[in-house]
C-alpha cells in the first residue's frame, strides 16, 4: 500500500477547507481515488502529484523518502533518458543504412551508364578508325585514277587511238 491522503489531510495541508477538498476529490478520476479499510476515501500517490500540479504546491514535504528510493528514482529517469536516446541513435542509425543502401543503388546505376558509354566510345574509335582507312583507300584509288588520266592525256593520238 502507498501513500495516501484523505481528504481532511489533504485540506489542511493545502489550506482550503474540507468542502472545497471533497468537492476537487470527487472530480478526480476514479484511478486517483480509492476507499481505506475504514471505508474513508482517500487519494492515492498519483492523485496526490495531480493535486499538487493543480494547487501548485508540494504535499510530500513531510514525507520523508528513503535514499534507497531516491536512488532507484533517480536510476529509472537516468536508464529513461538512456534508452530513448538509444531508440533515437538506432532510428538514426536505420535512416542512414536506407540512404546508404540507396547510394549503393545509385552508384550500381552509374557504372552501367559508365559501362555503356565506355562501350559507345569504343565503337565511336572502331567507327573513325573504318573512316580513317576507307578515306585512305580512296586516296589511293583517286591518285591511281588521277595517275592513269595523265597517262593517257600524255599519249599521242594515235597511242590513244590504237591504245598503246
Amino acid at each position: 500500500m502507498g501513500i495516501e491522503k484523505t481528504v481532511s489531510e489533504l485540506a489542511e495541508i493545502l489550506g482550503v477547507s474540507r468542502q472545497a477538498m471533497n468537492n476537487r476529490v470527487k472530480s478526480l478520476p476514479e484511478e486517483f481515488v480509492e476507499k481505506n479499510e475504514k471505508g474513508v476515501t482517500v487519494v492515492n500517490r498519483d492523485g496526490l502529484v495531480k493535486l499538487e500540479e493543480i494547487y501548485k504546491t508540494t504535499i510530500f514535504e513531510d514525507e520523508p523518502v528513503s535514499e534507497e528510493v531516491k536512488y532507484r528514482e533517480l536510476m529509472e529517469i537516468l536508464v529513461d533518458e538512456k534508452n530513448a536516446e538509444i531508440i533515437r541513435l538506432y532510428d538514426q542509425l536505420k535512416a542512414k543504412d536506407k540512404q546508404l543502401s540507396e547510394k549503393d543503388e545509385q552508384l550500381k546505376v552509374k557504372d552501367v551508364q559508365i559501362s555503356e558509354k565506355d562501350k559507345q566510345l569504343d565503337q565511336q574509335q572502331q567507327l573513325t578508325l573504318k573512316a580513317m582507312a576507307d578515306k585512305e583507300t580512296l586516296k589511293l584509288e583517286l591518285d591511281q585514277a588521277k595517275a592513269q588520266v595523265e597517262e593517257k592525256e600524255n599519249k599521242g593520238f594515235f597511242a590513244r587511238l590504237f591504245g598503246k
